[in-house]
C-alpha cells in the first residue's frame, strides 16, 4: 500500500476507528500537530464509522493516520525514552528490539508478533486488545472533555541497568494512537517491525498485564514521580487501585 487512503481502508476492515492527521489544521498551542487527530475522535467513541466515512476523509492533505484507543478494548503499551535522548537523536540509534522481545514473552504474545510498531524516535508501540487497567489515573487539567491522563510506569532499576536511556512505559488504554505509515515533523515514518499484520491484534488478560508489571516495573522501594510510578509490594496487594497512601 502506498497511499494513506489505502491504509485507511485496511485499518477500518480490521475494526479500528480511524483518524486522519493534517498538521496544518491542528492547533500547535493545544496539540502535537503530527500526532493529534484532525477528525473528532470523541464522536468516534460512540458513533458508528462506515468505510465511506473513512475513505471520504481528506487523505491527500494528511501526513498520517491513527486510531481511537479503548474502542473494542484496543490498547497499546508505548516504550518511551527519556526526552533528552530523543531530542539529541540518540534514541534513533538504539536497537529496541531485544527489550520488545522480552516484553512480548512477558505479555504471552508470540515473538514474531505483527502488531509492534517502531516509532520515529526509536521507541515502540505494542498493540493488542485488553480489558481496562486498574490504575487510578488523574484528570488532564487542559482537556476540554474531562479526559484522564495517560498512565506512565517507570521501568524497574533492573530493567534500567540493561536499558539506561528508557524513560517509562505508557499505558495507552484510551485517547489516540498514531499508526504506520504516519510521519513525524522530520518526515520519519512509523513502521511495523515485522511484515504487515494480516489479522486483528491479539488479546491479553489482566493477569498477563500484571505479570508484565512485575517483570518490568517492580522494585521493593517503589516511588512516585509526577504521574510516573514504580511498583512495589503495596500496589500488588491493593490491586493497583490506590497507591497514594504509600507516598504520604
Amino acid at each position: 500500500m502506498e497511499k494513506l487512503i489505502e491504509w485507511a481502508g485496511y485499518y477500518h476492515d480490521l475494526g479500528f476507528k480511524v483518524t486522519h492527521i493534517n498538521p496544518l489544521l491542528n492547533d500547535p498551542k493545544k496539540k502535537k500537530i503530527y500526532k493529534a487527530p484532525t477528525n473528532n475522535r470523541h464522536l468516534l467513541k460512540t458513533q458508528n464509522q462506515t468505510k465511506d466515512d473513512v475513505l471520504n476523509l481528506d487523505w491527500k492533505n494528511s501526513s498520517g493516520i491513527g486510531t481511537v484507543l479503548g474502542c473494542n478494548n484496543l490498547r497499546a503499551i508505548d516504550v518511551d525514552f527519556e526526552s533528552k535522548y530523543k531530542l539529541s537523536g540518540e534514541t534513533r540509534k538504539i536497537d529496541i528490539r531485544p527489550l520488545v522481545l522480552e516484553m512480548l514473552e512477558s505479555l504471552s504474545l508470540p515473538e514474531n508478533y505483527s502488531w509492534v510498531v517502531i516509532t520515529p524516535s526509536g521507541g515502540a508501540h505494542v498493540i493488542f486488545h485488553s480489558p481496562p487497567h486498574m490504575f487510578r489515573v488523574a484528570k488532564n487539567p487542559v482537556s476540554d472533555y474531562g479526559e484522564n491522563k495517560t498512565k506512565a510506569i517507570k521501568p524497574s532499576l533492573k530493567i534500567l541497568n540493561h536499558y539506561p536511556k528508557l524513560g517509562h512505559f505508557e499505558l495507552r488504554w484510551d485517547l489516540h494512537l498514531v499508526l504506520p505509515p504516519s510521519i513525524d515533523k522530520d518526515g520519519i515514518k512509523y513502521e511495523f517491525w515485522n511484515e504487515l499484520p494480516k489479522d486483528d491484534p491479539l488479546s491479553i488478560t489482566s493477569q498477563d498485564l500484571k505479570k508484565f508489571f512485575i517483570d518490568f516495573c517492580f522494585d521493593e522501594d517503589g516511588y512516585k514521580k509526577g504521574y510516573n510510578l514504580r511498583l512495589n509490594e503495596y500496589h500488588l496487594s491493593h490491586n493497583f487501585l490506590d497507591y497514594t497512601p504509600v507516598f504520604l
